[in-house]
C-alpha cells in the first residue's frame, strides 16, 4: 500500500470517485487538483488504484482532519489506519502541535479507529450531523 497525494488526472478522478461514493460532502476533482497551501490530501493506492482518501487542513500549528474514506471493496484491511498515520506524520512535518476532528457519535467504527490512533474525546457539537451529535476528538503531537 502506498500513501501519497494523487498527482495525475486519473488519480485525482479516482480520489474524487471515492469521495462521492463514501461522503455526503465530497470534494470535487477541481478541488482536489487545486488544494490551497494549508491543505493536505492523501490517497491510498494498491496496484495503481486509489482505494481510500484522507484530507486535513493545517493552520497555526493545528491540524483539522476533514475527511477519511475507504472504498467499500477495500474496507476492514487497515487502510483507514494507514491514511490516519500518514496524516499524523504530515501534521508533524508541518509543526502541528495537535490534530482535531469531528465524528458522529454513532459512528462506532470511526471512533474506534480514532481512539486506536491516540485521539480522545474533548467535546461535543449538538446536532452537528443532521440532528446527530458529533464528538470532537483531539490528538496531541
Amino acid at each position: 500500500m502506498i500513501f501519497r497525494t494523487p498527482e495525475t488526472k486519473s488519480e485525482i478522478a479516482q480520489a474524487a470517485k471515492i469521495e462521492s461514493e463514501c461522503l455526503s460532502t465530497a470534494w470535487s476533482e477541481s478541488q482536489i487538483a487545486s488544494l490551497p497551501e494549508y491543505a493536505v490530501y492523501v490517497a491510498a493506492f494498491e496496484n495503481g488504484m486509489a482505494c481510500g482518501i484522507g484530507s486535513m487542513y493545517t493552520v497555526a500549528g493545528e491540524g483539522q482532519i476533514m475527511n477519511i474514506a475507504v472504498s467499500n471493496a477495500f474496507r476492514r484491511r487497515g487502510i483507514a489506519n494507514g491514511i490516519m498515520n500518514e496524516l499524523i506524520l504530515l501534521a508533524k512535518g508541518r509543526n502541528c502541535e495537535n490534530i482535531t476532528l469531528e465524528v458522529a457519535e454513532d459512528n462506532i467504527s470511526a471512533i474506534s479507529l480514532y481512539k486506536k490512533c491516540g485521539f480522545t474525546a474533548i467535546g461535543r457539537r449538538n446536532g452537528f450531523y443532521n440532528g446527530k451529535d458529533a464528538l470532537i476528538m483531539e490528538k496531541k503531537l
